[in-house]
């Protein structure tokens, strides 16, 4: 079963996992009806609401492919049933450990209108956008998998992610010797939060992938 949940509810679900993992007694929780837990709670948050019994039908039958990846979908019925109460359980739980916080920025919107900042001011052409927008998009949604947005706000995650692509991109634009003062990014702040990024790449295996050099 495909959930087809947006981007943006997944990032929210994503954030809630860390505010509530970022407790140390937390991992005494079962990660997966966690997981489950705040995704259901996400959407909800943001208004994209997915049926419980959907979310842990899909729970369940992962579960069960991890611990046997020979098992069909389709005979979870009993098992998932189960979890739906379980998942309830998780969430009361969450929504106490966030104190009914529910307020999440994400770097999305705000890493936009720092390229349509730096189209604005000429700094690149309009048919750059696209690629600078997609390259950064991408940055933002890996920034997910490290605590960066327990530590830093989205509009300094947005202007990291941005500096990071440009560099990724060098061979197809050129910006000049501190572009960033035209649109109030700070470098410094940019390259330690891009270098946190770049480490997952690192540790994934990737190779090739050097950290962000000073240009300041």
């Amino acid at each position: 079963m495909k959930l087809k949940v947006p981007q943006l509810t997944i990032a929210t679900a994503v954030v809630f996992c860390h505010r509530f993992f970022h407790v140390e007694t937390a991992y005494e929780f079962d990660t997966m009806v966690m997981a489950t837990a705040c995704l259901f709670l996400a959407g909800k948050v943001e208004e994209t609401p997915k049926p419980l019994n959907d979310l842990a039908h899909t729970s369940y039958y992962l579960q069960q492919k991890r611990n046997d990846p020979t098992h069909v979908e389709g005979s979870e019925q009993e098992g998932h049933v189960e979890l739906r109460e379980t998942i309830l359980r998780a969430e009361r739980i969450l929504l106490h450990r966030l104190a009914f916080d529910f307020n999440v920025q994400h770097p999305y919107k705000h890493l936009l209108s720092v390229i349509k900042r730096l189209s604005q001011t000429g700094l690149i052409e309009e048919d750059s956008t696209k690629s600078l927008a997609q390259v950064s998009w991408n940055f933002a949604n890996d920034s997910l998998r490290t605590s960066l947005c327990l530590e830093y706000d989205a509009k300094h995650i947005a202007e990291a992610v941005v500096y990071l692509a440009t560099k990724f991109l060098s061979s197809k634009f050129e910006l000049p010797k501190k572009w960033w003062e035209s649109v109030d990014i700070d470098p410094n702040t940019s390259e330690l939060i891009g270098n946190r990024i770049l480490d997952l790449y690192e540790q994934s295996g990737r190779e090739g992938v050097i950290h962000v050099q000073s240009s300041v």
